[in-house]
């Protein structure tokens, strides 16, 4: 600000006329306009980074034009790059006092000088001391948190000096002799010192900037880069800051005399201006949601329209968008719809990418995947949850969700139905059998049971059902199961075709280990509308020594007087003389008859049925028998009430041959899963020699 200086004590020295001072004045404006009225490079920002600047609008909100200043706090800042999620507060600091009488100023305003918007900063200190900062603070508009900015820069204009003249003794005295120091501070509040990269010919190198030449003035008007220092928070080290101070006062080195007040050691009415230059932060997060179809439309009047829902309260916060919902026929989808175009998200909240129906679409009809990849190298985002999406500061994503006609899948597992049963016996009764629900019970209880692994030939068929006599058409498919004993057949709605029921079917290999099945080798797939997985068509299977069904055949030893097969007890490891006992029968002479007890016991949980006891009497000669047996009275029994009961093929009394049931189920209750026979045979009267 350039003012002339005076003689004190009325002893005046007229430098420059007024007249002259204003023609300097307005030569100097017009060449500071036509210096401003270029744009200014934009401050270089780190890899990931913007460069922002504030607005016109956002001086003018800061600051507006009011006496005395009212700075205001929390402004949402325009900027130049679109962005919404910096606001900044701005306040003043008085260290020291201000003259106040009448035509002082003190003011803090949003002003254009030269062209460009800036702070006019305009104090009148009463001491040589008293200084005032403006103080700028950034916050984050989503989190109400300091907001760390990178390579802040800004510039002061107009820092200059002016003698007010001299006195009896010839020393200098000055209206004012302007200096700023500017310090940026981080988040812990720690302070740093900004690196000088402009500063007028005659402004010190450090702070506080002020001009070097005290012996005469140093006339400024406005913009003039003589008086201009530009400073930026730009080294490598230098951590983010989020509040920037600016420091206005005088050299305190200097005599001072305010002339409208005639007052010693009392500077006049100064002034500086204050601009950014710009600063670097990440971008808020964008998203660009649009739809894609990987095959025809079921109709093509389906359309879609997509949407991205906060997870907070589940609105749509595309619904402003016109273009989300998709045009186009078959697999087409018009350009420029079915998209939101570039949406810019919340960091601090979660969102769902979803989708609604439009036209005739059922979304039933359809399966949808999603893929997302980063604008910028066209990476995929590997951890993806479409609704769970969060994103953050610098994101850019380009999301895709794919519809298609949806494959039918149908699955299973060949599995070992063992209960983890370790050491299996063929016989073994106990509870290590009977008390183990998952033995043998047709279910696939994974992790304790585990698959068969694949053998030579071990296969499974998916094919149209026996019986199926429906016009529909399939084309059979075979495939090996998985060492893992897991199988997977897929289908397109074209294969499957309009068939409603399908069978899988296991193929056993020759010489299975595991012969003995607890399920069925053909499980019927029923289809339903929407519905297109169909897992858990499991197989189970078991090795011989682990067989449900386990036959104990014990006999008693007799003198062929018994009438009553039912009165003779049951003791498997007693004397085969007493009791029915699997123990071995000694001594036995021709013509004594031996009575046989057959016992079928389901040990597994899943019911058994059509059991059938076959026993052939022997025979001399067959075999190696010595002897011919026959069936002998009484007549043979079922213990349970008659069951097992005997088939009609059954020997008779007095023949040789086979005893034979018809057949009979066996439960998984203590009271349903044991049944037995009796019958007496008469043992032969003769012996080869």
């Amino acid at each position: 600000m350039h003012k002339m200086p005076y003689v004190l004590n009325s002893i005046i020295s007229q430098l420059f006329s007024e007249h002259i001072y204003r023609i300097l004045a307005l030569i100097a404006a017009i060449i500071m306009l036509l210096i401003n009225s270029s744009a200014l490079a934009a401050v270089e920002c780190p890899v990931g980074y913007i460069s922002d600047n504030f607005d016109s609008k956002d001086y003018t909100s800061l600051a507006p034009v009011v006496s005395p200043p009212n700075p205001k706090i929390d402004q949402d800042i325009v900027g130049v790059k679109s962005e919404s999620y910096l606001i900044v507060s701005n306040s003043l600091i008085l260290d020291g006092s201000l003259t106040t009488t009448a035509g002082s100023s003190n003011t803090y305003q949003s002003v254009v000088s030269g062209g460009t918007q800036v702070f006019e900063f305009f104090q009148d200190f009463s001491t040589v001391l008293s200084t005032r900062t403006v103080s700028y603070t950034f916050k984050n508009n989503f989190t109400k948190q300091p907001q760390p900015l990178s390579n802040v820069s800004l510039s002061i204009f107009d820092i200059d000096t002016n003698i007010a003249g001299y006195d009896g003794a010839n020393r200098r005295y000055f209206e004012f002799f302007d200096q700023a120091t500017i310090t940026g501070f981080t988040s812990t509040d720690i302070p740093v010192t900004p690196v000088l990269k402009f500063r007028g010919t005659g402004i010190s190198e450090s702070t506080p900037y002020r001009q070097m030449n005290t012996t005469s003035n140093v006339a400024c008007s406005g913009l003039d880069n003589d008086c201009k220092v530009s400073v930026a928070f730009d080294r490598p080290s230098d951590p983010p800051i989020v509040r920037v101070e600016v420091t206005y006062g005088n050299n305190p080195n200097l005599k001072y005399y305010d002339r409208r007040v005639d007052r010693l050691d009392d500077p006049g009415d100064q002034l500086i201006y204050i601009k950014f230059d710009g600063y670097c932060y990440q971008p808020q997060p964008r998203l660009t949601y649009k739809k894609e179809l990987s095959g025809p439309r079921k109709a093509n009047t389906d359309q879609f329209t997509v949407q991205i829902k906060d997870n907070a309260d589940s609105s749509v916060v595309t619904n402003g968008i016109t273009s989300t919902t998709t045009r186009g026929s078959g697999n087409t989808v018009t350009t420029g719809t079915g998209t939101t175009g570039t949406f810019k998200v919340n960091p601090t909240k979660t969102y769902t990418l979803t989708e609604a129906i439009a036209g005739t679409t059922n979304l039933a009809d359809y399966a949808a995947s999603y893929v997302c990849k980063n604008s910028d190298n066209n990476e995929v985002v590997t951890i993806l949850d479409p609704k769970n999406i969060k994103m953050t500061y610098g994101d850019n994503w380009i999301c895709t969700i794919t519809n298609g006609r949806p494959n039918y899948v149908f699955s299973g597992i060949v599995f070992n139905d063992n209960g983890k049963i370790t050491n299996p016996t063929k016989d073994d009764v106990s509870d290590k059998y009977l008390n183990n629900p998952l033995y043998f019970n047709g279910k696939y209880d994974s992790p304790t049971e585990s698959g068969i692994p694949f053998t030579t030939g071990h296969t499974i068929t998916l094919n149209k059902c026996t019986g199926d006599t429906s016009t529909s058409t399939f084309t059979s498919q075979t495939m090996n199961i998985n060492p893992d004993g897991t199988y997977s057949f897929t289908l397109t709605p074209a294969q499957l075709g309009s068939n409603t029921r399908l069978c899988a079917t296991q193929n056993e290999p020759n010489n299975y280990t595991y012969s003995v099945d607890t399920t069925s080798n053909v499980r019927q797939i029923n289809i339903t509308n929407n519905t297109f997985n169909y897992p858990d068509n499991n197989f189970g299977d078991v090795i011989q020594d682990n067989a449900a069904l386990v036959l104990f055949k014990s006999q008693y030893v007799h003198d062929c007087s018994l009438t009553d097969l039912t009165t003779i007890s049951v003791n498997y490891t007693g004397s085969a003389s007493t009791v029915y006992s699997t123990n071995p029968i000694s001594n036995i002479i021709p013509g004594q008859c031996i009575a046989y007890r057959i016992e079928a016991v389901n040990r597994g949980n899943v019911p058994l049925t059509d059991i059938i006891i076959r026993d052939t009497l022997q025979k001399k000669g067959e075999n190696g028998a010595l002897v011919t047996s026959t069936l002998a009275t009484p007549t043979p029994i079922g213990e349970n009430s008659g069951v097992p009961s005997f088939s009609n093929s059954s020997v008779s009394i007095g023949n040789n041959g086979q005893v034979l049931t018809n057949g009979f189920p066996l439960g998984i209750t203590s009271s349903d899963r044991r049944r037995a026979i009796r019958f007496n045979t008469k043992y032969g009267t003769t012996v080869n020699p």
